[in-house]
C-alpha cells in the first residue's frame, strides 16, 4: 500500500496544501520508480491505490504542472486533454472532492482549447508554451482563467484536506 509515513498528531498541525502534498508524495515517488523501469504506473500502481487516493493523485499531479503560471496552465491543460483518460481523472477527482471553483476553471479551459480544435490525442502533438505570444486572444483567455484558477485553488485544497483528515487510513500509514 502506498500511503505517507506521517502521525495522526503531524497531519492535524499541517496546512492544507502541505497535508495534500506530503500524502502525494509517496504516490508521485511510486509513480516515477514504476516509468523509470519501463512498467506503466496506471497498470501497476493506480489500481492498488484508494478512491481518493486515486481522484487526489490525479489532480495533484495536474495542479502540480498547471499552477505556475499562465503559459503553465495553457500547455499542461493541452497536454492532459491530449490524454482523454488522464484528462477525464482529473476532473473526476475533483468531482469525487466535492470541488466547484477548480473544476468550472478547467471545464472553461477545455471549452476553449477544444473550439480551438487542439489535440485530442498525443499523436501530432505541437502545442508549446510560446503559442500564447502569438496569439493575443489566447493568451487573453489563459490569463483570465489563470487568475481564476488562483483564486479558486485555496478552496479546493480545503476540501481536498478535509477529505483526507476525515478519510486518514486512506493516505496515511
Amino acid at each position: 500500500m502506498i500511503r505517507a509515513s506521517i502521525s495522526h498528531d503531524q497531519m492535524m498541525a499541517m496546512g492544507d496544501r502541505e497535508l495534500a502534498a506530503a500524502c502525494f508524495s509517496p504516490m508521485i515517488r511510486a509513480y516515477k520508480e514504476a516509468e523509470s523501469v519501463g512498467e506503466s504506473f496506471a497498470e501497476t500502481g493506480y489500481g492498488t491505490l484508494t478512491r481518493g487516493q486515486q481522484a487526489l493523485f490525479a489532480f495533484w499531479a495536474y495542479r502540480t504542472h498547471a499552477e505556475h503560471s499562465e503559459a503553465d496552465l495553457y500547455w499542461w491543460t493541452a497536454y492532459f486533454m491530449a490524454q482523454p483518460r488522464r484528462w477525464d481523472s482529473v476532473k473526476a477527482g475533483l468531482g469525487y472532492f466535492g470541488d466547484i471553483g477548480t473544476i468550472g476553471v478547467l471545464q472553461e479551459m477545455e471549452a476553449e482549447l477544444a473550439q480551438r480544435g487542439h489535440p485530442r490525442s498525443l499523436a501530432g502533438f505541437d502545442v508549446s508554451f510560446d503559442d500564447l505570444y502569438g496569439d493575443p486572444k489566447l493568451a487573453g483567455i489563459a490569463a483570465r482563467l489563470y487568475g481564476r484558477l488562483l483564486e479558486a485553488l485555496p478552496a479546493t485544497t480545503a476540501v481536498v484536506a478535509g477529505y483526507i483528515r476525515a478519510h486518514a487510513s486512506e493516505f496515511i500509514a
